[in-house]
């Protein structure tokens, strides 16, 4: 199973006790996935697509509450279980729609309402059935975080928008070719997505998946921090190195003074050391920038006499 089936599978399972959220699910539904079509009665019908068992469970068992008529066709697309499709199918379309406010009864035409849910719960319940019949969801093991619903038309893609803008989620939307889809990338706002909807399994595991690129993040930095570093101080050490022989061939280092001559011979034989390090084999022992200060002197000390070296910063 992928993961958008795992978040969807357990989407599914939560029926919500009251009959406003229930209905706010369904019209979710119907508006991100549901087709209109004439009977041959001259009535009209309402189905819904599904490729999903549970989803299709879902959708019928929230159908049959306006219309108990309300059924379930299995096509099949090829020979393989996998390719089956699950035909919702509501025979009087009009009257499940006058409950959910999707329909205009006089008109005889599908009202795009403007008119959010009042309670809080219902904006939940939209955003679960809008991303159980339309939404996707990438691997956070595998993949950045991704999380969008496709949505057919434009209005419809703004109003789920505006719903997920009230319960303080910041979705961006985009045209892809004839589709347009709502989505986020940011892995706070799919998780908190996650625990509007309830999907709290699914949080707990895009979670751990964050927690462990988060810390595999902070190792790679400071990894590259202290390789960084080492490599400042071997460039360093080098240099150090480069300019004690270079003043030992011009003027020799038992010409130099007591203070300078101790510091290149200590350095020359721990040319491995840090600096910190290297103040401690100096009798008595030197701080870091006393033992930093000497070598300064050496290295300006080798430039005066003709050494090409690059300047310390």
């Amino acid at each position: 199973m992928t993961f958008t089936e795992d978040v969807k599978s357990e989407l599914v399972r939560i029926i919500d006790a009251e009959a406003c959220c229930r209905n706010s699910e369904l019209a979710a539904i119907i508006r991100q996935s549901g087709i209109l079509q004439l009977s041959r009665a001259g009535g009209m019908g309402l189905n819904v697509h599904t490729q999903s068992p549970a989803v299709a469970r879902l959708v019928l068992q929230l159908l049959k509450e306006h219309q108990p008529e309300a059924r379930v066709f299995i096509r099949r697309r090829s020979a393989f279980r996998k390719n089956r499709m699950y035909l919702l199918f509501a025979p009087e379309a009009d009257k499940v729609l006058v409950n959910l406010g999707l329909w205009d009864s006089q008109a005889r035409i599908l009202v795009a309402s403007t008119t959010m849910p009042e309670n809080n719960c219902c904006h939940r319940s939209y955003l679960r059935g809008a991303f159980i019949i339309s939404g996707t969801m990438s691997d956070p093991n595998r993949a950045s975080y991704h999380l969008e619903m496709v949505c057919e038309y434009e209005e419809t893609a703004a109003y789920l928008c505006s719903i997920m803008a009230l319960v303080g989620l910041t979705p961006r939307m985009a045209r892809r070719k004839e589709l347009f889809v709502v989505y986020l990338k940011e892995g706070e706002q799919i998780v908190d997505f996650l625990n509007l909807t309830g999907a709290h399994s699914s949080l707990l595991l895009v979670e751990d998946a964050r927690v462990r690129k988060s810390m595999r993040n902070q190792v790679n930095r400071l990894v590259n921090a202290e390789t960084a570093n080492l490599n400042k101080s071997v460039q360093t050490a080098w240099r150090h190195i480069e300019s004690i022989r270079y003043l030992d061939q011009a003027v020799g280092i038992n010409n130099l003074a007591a203070n300078l001559r101790e510091t290149a011979e200590l350095r020359a034989k721990y040319p491995e050391a840090s600096l910190q390090e290297l103040g401690h084999y100096f009798q008595p022992p030197l701080s870091k920038s006393a033992v930093n200060h000497r070598l300064r002197k050496i290295e300006e000390l080798a430039r005066r006499k003709g050494f090409g070296g690059t300047e310390q910063r």
